[in-house]
Formats: C-alpha cells, sequence, structure tokens
C-alpha cells in the first residue's frame, strides 16, 4: 500500500507541475491595429493564474507567414524577445514585410518553463483598411 501512495504523489506532482506550466493569460494587441507594412509595436499583457501581472518574464514574438506553392513564395519568418516596461506588460517593433496573413505567437517563460503561449493569425495590409462605419456614410 505504502507503493501506492508514493506512485499517486508522484502522479500529483507531475500534474501539478504539466498544470503550472501554461497558467499565465497572455493579451496582444498591435498598433497599428490590424498590421501595417513596415514596423509594427506588438505589446503584451502577462497575468498569472489569479489575474497578477507577471513582471520577470522572458516573452518571446514569432510571426510566420507560411509558403505558398501555387505562388511559389517562400515561408518568411520574423522573431525576437520583447522587453519588459513594467506592470506585466512587454512589448516591441517587428517589421512586417509582406501583406497577408501572418501566424502570430507569443510565448511566455520563466526561469526556463513556459508560463503561457497565446496564437492569432493576423492580417496585414498593404494601406490600412477604411472602418466599417466610414464604409457605411
Amino acid at each position: 500500500m505504502g507503493r501506492i501512495v508514493v506512485v499517486a504523489a508522484i502522479i500529483a506532482f507531475t500534474v501539478s507541475a504539466a498544470a503550472q506550466s501554461s497558467v499565465a493569460t497572455l493579451t496582444l494587441t498591435t498598433k497599428p491595429s490590424p498590421l501595417g507594412l513596415g514596423q509594427n509595436l506588438f505589446e503584451v499583457v502577462v497575468n498569472d493564474a489569479k489575474g497578477r501581472p507577471v513582471t520577470d518574464a522572458e516573452v518571446a514574438l514569432l510571426l510566420l507567414m507560411p509558403a505558398d506553392p501555387n505562388t511559389k513564395h517562400p515561408e518568411m519568418r520574423t522573431e525576437g524577445k520583447l522587453s519588459s516596461v513594467g506592470g506585466g506588460k512587454y512589448n516591441g517593433i517587428a517589421i512586417v514585410t509582406m501583406a497577408g496573413a501572418w501566424d502570430v505567437t507569443v510565448t511566455a517563460h520563466y526561469k526556463g518553463k513556459v508560463l503561457g503561449e497565446k496564437k492569432e493569425r493576423l492580417t496585414a495590409y498593404a494601406s490600412r483598411p477604411k472602418p466599417a462605419a466610414a464604409k457605411a456614410k
């Protein structure tokens, strides 16, 4: 029976460690929004499971435009680290080199462990689209 308790404790510890590996919430915003060609500011807010700001994370950004075999366009990729600006906020500039759909992944790490990850597909425009309200007029 002692072995069962030890095994149960090991399983409980493993589940607990796995649960803690992605407990953070990452909120991503961009300026401009939607993305434009050239420099774009990416801002990420990292909060722990209780909603408190995580101020000492390492936050990485990856922008990926998949290859298009129809147009023979190769995969495009931009990646880097965001800087902490205090209060659980991180930001950085990334250059978007082509209009179209980009897969954006933001990952927050703390002491080598993944706190959380956010994936979004964002569209970059060669010229900013007009707001829907302006089109209706």
